[in-house]
């Protein structure tokens, strides 16, 4: 299962201007290429990109970044395990979303992981439906009929009664 939280340390760090981007996608690649066996936080403090009080430090800030981003969990959040589950995508990919995700986050860019696996092309429009469509009832915003076989075009899933665009695939 993947683990946001050495995600959001290290997104931390960088925003905290202890590390470079460079530097933080060097110690995830590491820790990728390591079958994620130590946690980002260890790794940077091995690898000397750290101080343990920095490492104190964005420890307590993770823990409220995690307590806030549980809190604005929804049914969007479930997106990329869904993706998972249904076979679409691996946890390596998910992991990337969540990464950039974050950094433009932190760039005041809130855009959904949706968004961002249709961007990585680790995702087709078909499967991004399927995902949506799996979460519940979709309604379209303009006529309010019950999506149910929506035309798919690449920036947006059209109603199949009005026509009308019913969700963007594109950010924003």
């Amino acid at each position: 299962m993947l683990d946001t939280r050495g995600l959001v340390i290290g997104e931390l760090a960088v925003r905290q201007k202890f590390l470079s981007r460079a530097q933080l996608d060097e110690v995830v690649a590491l820790q990728q290429r390591n079958g994620f066996t130590q946690p980002l936080g260890a790794l940077m403090l091995e690898k000397k990109l750290l101080s343990r009080e920095q490492l104190d430090h964005l420890l307590r800030e993770q823990k409220q970044a995690i307590a806030d981003y549980e809190r604005q969990l929804s049914v969007s959040g479930l997106f990329g395990r869904i993706a998972i589950d249904q076979g679409f995508l691996g946890e390596p990919q998910l992991a990337e979303a969540i990464r950039r995700q974050l950094a433009r986050d932190a760039e005041g860019k809130h855009t959904k992981i949706g968004q961002i696996l249709l961007q990585m092309r680790a995702l087709t429009p078909a499967q991004f439906w399927t995902i949506i469509k799996s979460q519940g009832v979709f309604k379209c915003g303009a006529c309010g009929h019950l999506l149910d076989q929506p035309r798919l075009e690449n920036s947006a899933i059209h109603c199949e009664k009005c026509g009308k665009p019913a969700l963007s695939l594109e950010e924003g």
